[in-house]
């Protein structure tokens, strides 16, 4: 079951599993693979700003050596919002 993933920078995240992933968006053309290094992971993680789904390695780099940036907000929260909706996940939490 998809979930808010929490992180030290404060990016907007989403754990979601593979299968979730599949089900939702394949329609749309995802094959629920990293979109960093295409790696096929059980579970992945949305991350809003990016608007991609990574496996934890490259969620991990990608926490590390990223800045939040005030401006990206508004893109990030409404891709946010959106994938929210669409794993029914509380998008207030």
């Amino acid at each position: 079951m998809a979930k808010i993933f929490n992180n030290s920078k404060g990016f907007k995240v989403i754990e979601i599993s593979r299968r979730e992933m599949l089900d939702n968006l394949s329609r749309y053309g995802s094959v629920g693979i990293c979109d960093m290094c295409i790696d096929a992971p059980e579970t992945g993680y949305y991350v809003a700003v990016l608007n991609m789904w990574l496996c934890r390695e490259c969620l991990d780099a990608f926490i590390r050596s990223s800045k939040r940036y005030d401006e990206d907000i508004p893109v990030e929260e409404r891709n946010f919002k959106l994938y929210c909706k669409i794993f029914g996940v509380d998008a207030d939490l």
